[in-house]
């Protein structure tokens, strides 16, 4: 019998995912269907398709780098929440330096054992406040 991943190893994975721009490895945390988007652009979606149609763009780049610290973790039996501090820096196209901070909160909600990533909200900060 497989053992159960827990969340704390769900929450690295999708991280070391997006870090490494691994799609693949990023999809098996996704919710298969319904995942609620909401980008620093204001893009709402609520399709885990969408999702990924974004990453799988944003992976192609190879010009950006995203630090990322979790600030707050709050797991409950099947529902789990976390902050994360990112430290986005791109090349705009001429080369001028990008650099961005944001707030991103996720919620994971475990889902037939696994858990599964359900909301992604990106919002950016112009203050340090974490």
């Amino acid at each position: 019998m497989e053992e159960a991943v827990t969340f704390e190893e769900t929450l690295h994975k999708h991280l070391r995912a997006i870090h490494q721009r691994d799609l693949e490895a990023l999809v098996e945390t996704l919710a298969p269907v319904e995942l609620v988007l909401v980008a620093a652009t204001g893009e709402v979606s609520s399709e885990t398709s969408r999702f990924i149609e974004l990453h799988r763009e944003w992976f192609g780049s190879p010009t950006w780098s995203l630090g990322t610290e979790v600030v707050h973790v709050r797991e409950g039996a099947d529902l789990a929440t976390c902050l994360i501090k990112l430290d986005y820096r791109d090349e705009a196209e001429g080369g001028a330096a990008i650099e961005e901070h944001s707030v991103l909160g996720l919620v994971f909600q475990r889902i037939e054992g696994r858990w599964l990533l359900v909301q992604d909200q990106n919002t950016p900060i112009t203050t340090e406040a974490l």
